[in-house]
């Protein structure tokens, strides 16, 4: 008498990534990273250019700075949202200013980056 055996089916799911932080976390490590790097090698640099004014200074261009971020950061958010097509800057300068701006930019991006 012959048996046959049957093989258990294979139920094994794909593989995936696991989604072990949120999307707070995500940005929270993101913007820990650029403000420590940010802080702990631009500082330094800036201290010694500064040196003068003492820590006042120092203080003085990070407020100057960090303004000039969030009006650039304004302006970007305000473009992108009167322009909603993929390309980014490129997109901003060929509609904004003329076309050889933006392929020039493009060009440029291209080569050096």
């Amino acid at each position: 008498m012959a048996t046959t055996s049957a093989a258990p089916a294979a139920t094994s799911s794909p593989a995936e990534f696991i989604r072990g932080i949120g999307p707070l976390a995500a940005i929270s490590l993101v913007v820990g990273s650029m403000i420590g790097s940010g802080i702990f090698i631009v500082s330094a640099d800036i201290g010694r250019q500064v040196g003068q004014w003492g820590p006042g200074g120092l203080l003085v261009v990070w407020v100057v700075t960090g303004a000039m971020t969030v009006t650039g950061a304004l302006a970007y958010a305000e473009l992108a949202a009167m322009m909603p097509k993929a390309g980014g800057q490129y997109v901003f300068l060929r509609e904004g200013l003329n076309p050889l701006s933006g392929f020039l930019y493009g060009w440029t991006l291209f080569a050096v980056i």
